[in-house]
């Protein structure tokens, strides 16, 4: 804005002198005639000069309208509501709020069967199974993970004891179907190849299955959350 204010001085100037060359005086008081294309060139100039001038104020006119919008009028607030919806929206993807997708791997556990058809404790499935699943998942980077269709956020993954488990107020049986999205490659590399958890369901004859896929979907998390002990800090300025 500055340099649009020194810009409108500078043409202010040079129509003074154009004016003063018009008007057939010299910077000295000494009065000088001008022949008739003499004249003519200067009131050119002239004319030239206001024109330039009208264009400068139109200019600035516009601008500061543009700036007064910004500052105080819808733009700002429209502006201003963009930033708060983007802002909720990804807190809402963090949160677990809101249903995504994405790359990752599908796991299937199921109980193992023994030679005799009958099961044995080692070989079925309990909850701090999919706890530790659960664990490992986040370990290697998943960014969504659900069992059974039931997202799991930083409070609900502590399931119940006993079959079935309740996740998210849902009973939920084998099979057991866990989604994660976040690099399939890695997500599938960390649960086969290092020492997981799933290396330890496998020593115990549970049925597991990983695939990776390039196309899963995880529905938004759609309990409450609770806060029992924490509250926010409010800052003084």
């Amino acid at each position: 804005m500055k340099n649009n204010e020194a810009t409108i001085f500078v043409f202010i100037a040079s129509i003074i002198i154009g004016l003063l060359i018009a008007m057939n005086l010299g910077f000295e008081g000494n009065r000088n005639f001008l022949d008739v294309k003499q004249y003519d060139l200067a009131y050119n100039e002239r004319s030239k000069l206001y024109s330039e001038l009208n264009n400068l104020k139109q200019q600035y006119f516009d601008s500061t309208s543009k700036l007064k919008k910004y500052d105080s009028g819808d733009v700002k607030k429209n502006k201003v509501l963009e930033e708060i919806q983007n802002e909720v929206s990804e807190n809402n993807i963090i949160l677990g709020k809101s249903d995504v997708k994405g790359t990752g791997i599908k796991i299937t556990l199921e109980d193992g069967i023994s030679d005799i058809n009958e099961y044995s404790t080692e070989q079925l499935i309990h909850d701090r199974d999919i706890m530790q699943v659960i664990n490992d998942l986040r370990s290697a980077g998943a960014e969504a993970i659900s069992v059974n269709g039931q997202r799991i956020v930083y409070d609900n993954y502590a399931l119940c004891n006993g079959a079935p488990i309740d996740l998210n107020g849902v009973k939920i049986v084998v099979p057991f179907y866990i989604d994660a999205i976040g690099n399939k490659d890695v997500l599938y590399n960390y649960l086969t190849l290092e020492s997981t958890y799933i290396k330890k369901l496998k020593f115990r004859q549970v049925k597991i299955n990983i695939i990776k896929s390039d196309d899963i979907k995880i529905l938004a998390y759609t309990g409450k959350y609770k806060y029992l002990y924490m509250d926010a800090i409010n800052k003084e300025k």
